[in-house]
């Protein structure tokens, strides 16, 4: 068979099982992994840790209900309430029951109902007898079973970069990179063979989507397969050179940054109150990856741009604008206690600064010292007294900050000129909505008059008419007046909606606007909360950095009359910091190569996972700083190195027994295939069906469309909103993001894992369940692409327009038993039924065929 109809889900496998029945089985079983302890790391530990561990761990020092999720024996034990797991049985959990909503008095989370492909999941989990390998300790044991604290220098993560010289290797022609040589040299070390080298087809589709997150068009898949006939070194390398620089790549790098700062653009959680200016930051950050904006000053920017000096008004306008790392978040505005909600937004602030930039949990030491890494509690709020001294929420309230900072941008003449239209044409706006609300006052004015006239009328009459007289004629004349009346408020109130909506709007419509941070007055220390509750005040821990990175030289506190933020950012990417270089280029191996090095992207502390390759490891933090701290030039390489290019398949290691040694590939003996992430999956199915929108930047809220914004509570976004087509169809990065559950047109996305915009993530969860099945086959938005694509699949005959179809969608040419197998379905699809026309039939069929390509696995994952 031939070696792409062999090695691929068979096209027509799908076609011939196309019901939702056969999809579960098929388009979106990615296989169950043999290893539990992998099935659980990989599926459920990231589940937990993002919906259960804020109040259920010893992590986050609180054990709500008296019960702890992040061991075997805390769930085992259960809560006040008894064991909350019965395994292999359901039903019979108290999880399930809580996850479910079965119980009025039982309902977690309680902030809201978990997706419903998250509880099947979880579901799954307990029905497998609930397998979990993590190491057991009880709350009560805690203090003297647990060890103690590691000191720092115990910590791998905290020790001073060593970057050595590529070790030597037996194969020497195969490296194309130093990078190869290290990993080279463990499978050699094992007796493993890397796998052969992928073919053009699958590199050219791989290159593409990891850099873009768009797939090829066959053009430019042709392009690349001749280019690698004849140098497959120069081809990749000119290739990645052309994607590195389009625009598409700054939107797809983007977002994996976007997961780190819990992007969205909505704030609050019991209401989703509009953050108009969130888009600012997003396009920053789009715009930074495009432009290779060098790390160091990339940090910088979003810690303490507004404390940079700057050369021009758009240089000042940028760097404002990237301080929304710091200003966007899930505040929950409508506590009523804003001396906790003001350290609630700083606890944020310390968590996403150390997950995001140091992959350090500070979260864990704010109600005491860190149980696992050697972080105190006064050093976190060191940290927090930096924050602490600055405006992040303002508008005094009781003395303390109440409302989100919007900082008017500087802008250049040209703006200033197009500011003042834009503030005349909602001016006339605003006349023309007060005009109608006006007319409708009068109108029910004069109807209040009417209906007081004749009811007196009314009344005379009932004194001196006779029986039967037209009484009854003129009661129904004044309930139609009143029918007119009621019509006419209804008018006033929508008008006044109207009014409020628009003075919501106006600062946004008219003004150049950024949520951002500045900087107080006076900076203050911060005091010590005990147990985490601002109302119980301990000693005042001056402003500073951990202790723990340290190296000769290494600043352990601010100066004095400032923040303290520019230095923080200049502590954090100081060449000699062990942190900040090592956690990213990891998180960038991640991204390229489908798995870090150090699994555990978002935690290098005890608690992690060591990297797989640490002296490898260092040679890329050395080199990425060596290099200029340039992301793209990092990308460059790894793309380059032929343990990139590798297949997916490495027949001759199985053979050897690897899966049994190394059954997670930890040492890249084959690539990684992984299913693609929920954006990509939709900009692909939007790009092969040649309805993508490449429109870009700018605001993605239309706040103003019908059933955004609750008529008269401008503060609150609809749940039920639906956007303009134009919007619709553009890249997944520029839809409109809600915390409180997504809206509708992002519906598509949830079920394919788009991570929880409430919490900050450098680890997105793929998961296989039979929701995202049945979406693939259900979906008005496939069934639509599906159709389009059918229609793109060009002239000629039937024979042509599959395999043209196939080239389309799977970027390598069709083999004769998928052609073979589409003409089957498409008969068998058109066979005429007496209410349809034969060509209504047919083209049905072409639309079923589409579809059925864009739910096949091969386009769902990347070799």
């Amino acid at each position: 068979m031939n070696r792409h109809f062999d090695r691929r889900w068979p096209l027509r496998s799908i076609l011939s099982a196309f019901s939702a029945a056969a999809l579960l089985s098929g388009a979106m079983a990615a296989g169950n992994p043999d290893d539990e302890a992998a099935y659980f790391r990989s599926r459920i530990e990231p589940l937990l840790k993002t919906h259960c561990f804020e109040c259920h761990s010893h992590a986050g020092g609180k054990a709500k209900g008296g019960l702890v999720l992040d061991s075997r024996s805390g769930w085992t034990k259960g809560g006040d309430s008894g064991p909350a797991i019965a395994p292999g049985k359901p039903g019979e959990s108290l999880l399930a029951r809580a996850i479910g909503y079965a119980d009025a008095d039982l309902q977690m989370p309680p902030d809201g109902k978990l997706p419903p492909e998250t509880i099947a999941l979880l579901r799954d989990w307990i029905a497998r007898g609930a397998p979990d390998p993590r190491e057991s300790f009880s709350p009560e044991d805690a203090g003297k079973s647990r060890p103690a604290v590691p000191a720092a220098a115990e910590l791998w993560s905290f020790q001073p970069l060593k970057p050595v010289a590529p070790p030597e290797v037996r194969d020497a022609g195969w490296p194309r990179d130093p990078f190869d040589r290290f990993l080279l040299a463990k499978l050699e070390s094992e007796g493993i063979t890397p796998a052969p080298d992928a073919d053009a087809w699958t590199l050219a589709r791989r290159l593409y989507l990891v850099l873009t997150g768009l797939p090829p068009t066959p053009e430019q898949s042709d392009a690349f397969r001749a280019a690698h006939e004849r140098d497959p070194d120069a081809a990749v390398a000119d290739l990645a050179d052309r994607l590195l620089a389009s625009p598409a790549f700054g939107e797809k790098w983007a977002r994996h940054w976007l997961d780190l700062t819990a992007y969205a653009d909505t704030i609050g959680l019991g209401r989703a109150i509009p953050a108009p200016e969130a888009w600012r930051y997003r396009d920053y950050a789009i715009g930074a990856f495009s432009g290779d904006q060098p790390f160091p000053e990339f940090v910088r920017e979003q810690l303490a741009g507004d404390l940079l000096e700057s050369s021009d008004a758009a240089m000042r306008a940028r760097r404002i604008v990237a301080t929304g790392f710091l200003a966007i978040g899930p505040w929950e505005l409508v506590n009523g206690d804003k001396a906790q909600l003001r350290m609630d937004v700083i606890d944020r602030q310390v968590q996403r600064t150390g997950q995001a930039l140091l992959g350090m949990t500070l979260g864990c030491a704010r109600c005491h010292d860190h149980k696992f890494d050697p972080v105190t509690q006064a050093e976190y709020y060191g940290l927090a007294g930096i924050f602490y001294s600055t405006v992040t929420l303002n508008g005094r309230l009781n003395g303390v900050f109440s409302a989100i900072e919007e900082r008017p941008l500087p802008e250049t003449p040209e703006q200033l000129v197009a500011r003042a239209e834009a503030a005349r044409v909602f001016q006339k706006e605003v006349s023309e909505a007060e005009s109608r609300r006006s007319d409708a006052r009068a109108e029910a004015k004069a109807l209040e008059e009417k209906i007081a006239a004749r009811k007196a009328e009314l009344a005379t009459a009932s004194t001196t008419a006779p029986a039967n007289s037209g009484a009854e004629t003129a009661d129904t004349a004044l309930s139609e007046l009143q029918k007119q009346l009621d019509e006419a408020n209804g008018r006033v109130r929508e008008g006044d909606g109207r009014l409020k909506v628009l003075a919501y709007l106006r600062p946004h419509r008219i003004e150049a606007l950024a949520m951002s941070v500045s900087e107080m007055p006076e900076p203050e220390d911060c005091r010590i909360n005990i147990r985490g509750n601002a109302r119980q005040l301990g000693e005042v821990a001056p402003r500073g950095f951990p202790r723990g990175p340290a190296w000769d030289g290494a600043p352990v506190a601010p100066s004095a009359g400032q923040s303290g933020r520019r230095e923080l950012a200049d502590w954090i990417v100081d060449p000699k910091n062990p942190l900040a270089a090592r956690v990213w280029v990891n998180r960038v191996w991640r991204q390229v190569f489908g798995e870090g090095l150090v699994r555990t992207a978002d935690n290098f502390g005890f608690r992690g996972e060591a990297p797989s390759h640490p002296e490898l490891l260092d040679r890329l933090a050395a080199d990425f700083i060596a290099d200029g701290w340039s992301t793209k030039r990092l990308i460059r390489r790894l793309v380059a190195t032929r343990a990139w290019r590798q297949a997916a398949v490495n027949p001759a290691a199985v053979a050897s027994g690897i899966e049994a040694r190394d059954p997670e590939n930890r040492w890249l003996w084959r690539a990684n295939r992984r299913r693609l992430d929920a954006e990509t999956i939709r900009d692909a199915m939007l790009a092969v069906s040649g309805m993508l929108s490449r429109e870009a930047g700018g605001s993605s809220l239309p706040l103003e469309i019908p059933g955004n914004l609750n008529t008269g509570k401008p503060e609150s976004v609809g749940d039920g909103a639906r956007f303009p087509e134009s919007l619709s169809r553009r890249r997944s990065v520029y839809l409109p993001v809600k915390r409180k559950g997504p809206f509708d047109a992002m519906d598509f996305l949830a079920v394919f894992d788009l991570p929880d915009t409430n919490q900050e993530n450098g680890q997105r969860s793929l998961t296989a369940v039979p929701t995202q099945a049945l979406t693939l086959a259900n979906s008005p938005f496939v069934v639509e692409c599906g159709r389009a694509l059918a229609g793109r699949a060009g002239g000629g005959d039937d024979r042509e327009r599959a395999a043209a179809l196939v080239r389309r969608v799977f970027a390598r040419p069709a083999e004769p038993e998928e052609i073979d197998a589409a003409l089957a379905f498409l008969d068998e699809l058109s066979q005429n039924p007496a209410d349809r026309p034969a060509d209504e039939a047919r083209d049905e069929a072409w639309a079923r065929l589409g579809q059925s390509c864009l739910i096949a696995n091969e386009f769902l994952f990347r070799d």
